[in-house]
Parts: structure tokens; C-alpha cells; sequence
């Protein structure tokens, strides 16, 4: 097999390896998204089978519980949203506003990202938006590996 043949049959490999990746991350989205709406419809039927008002003065002092805000709008207290429903309103997770590595959750050996081709861009998306500790480290690694074999 000549270098040509053996350098396609790699890109086809690759190919094929990316677009499984792919895959992967867009079932991840696709699942985080139907959580976070799932999550937002309990949270408005509550609200409508309540009849509470949007903004009832009278709950403001009172401790939410059960997911809900002093306003009784059945959305979580401010500041105290659930990672995914941020996720899905905003595409990043709380405190991820992107001023800084603190501020959009990358190790301080990850560069800025600038040169990323789609699938590191994708991959240092889960590894922002990730919330579990553990994952998030494996997806940099991966982020990692990948940069490197560039």
C-alpha cells in the first residue's frame, strides 16, 4: 500500500472517530437541554397549579423550599438556579462568564482556545460547562491529548 493509501485510510479513520465524537457531545447537549426543559415546565405547571401570583409580597420573607423562590414563581431563589437549567438558558454553567480562567473554568494551562479547530472547540465546551469535578478533569485531559496530537 502506497504512503497516499495508507495516509487516506487514516483520514478515513479519523473521520469516522471524530464523527462519533460528535455524536457523543451532541446526545450530551441534546440530553442536558430536555433535562433543563423538562425541569422548566414541572417548574411553570407548578406555578400555574399553585394560582399564586408571580409576585406576592407576602412570600419575600419566607425560606424557599422545594425548589422555589420567595416570589412563589416556582423558579429557583437567585443565585441557587441548577447547573443545567443555566446551561441551557445561558450555554454556560453559573459563575462561567468567560472573563478569565476562573471566570469560564479552565485550567490555567488550557490557552485561550483562539486556534481551536471543532472538536477542540467542543471538547473545551463540555469541560466548561461540566459541573462534576471528576469529568470535567477527564475532558480537559482529552482537550489535552488532542491539542497534542495535532
Amino acid at each position: 500500500m502506497s504512503d497516499a493509501e495508507q495516509q487516506a485510510v487514516l483520514e478515513g479513520q479519523l473521520e469516522a472517530s471524530i464523527a462519533g465524537y460528535d455524536g457523543m457531545i451532541q446526545r450530551e447537549q441534546d440530553y442536558i437541554n430536555d433535562r433543563a426543559r423538562r425541569q422548566s415546565e414541572a417548574a411553570a405547571e407548578e406555578v400555574a397549579s399553585s394560582g399564586m401570583p408571580y409576585d406576592d409580597p407576602s412570600l419575600e420573607d419566607e425560606e424557599p423550599s422545594g425548589g422555589q423562590s420567595a416570589t412563589g414563581t416556582g423558579e429557583p431563589a437567585a443565585g441557587s438556579q441548577s447547573a443545567e437549567t443555566t446551561v441551557a438558558s445561558s450555554g454556560k454553567p453559573p459563575g462561567k462568564s468567560g472573563n478569565g480562567p476562573s471566570g469560564n473554568n479552565r485550567p490555567a494551562d488550557i490557552p485561550d482556545g483562539s486556534d481551536d479547530d471543532v472538536v477542540a472547540r467542543q471538547i473545551r465546551e463540555a469541560a466548561e460547562q461540566e459541573t462534576d469535578p471528576v469529568l470535567r478533569e477527564k475532558l480537559w485531559e482529552e482537550y489535552r491529548k488532542y491539542k497534542n496530537g495535532q
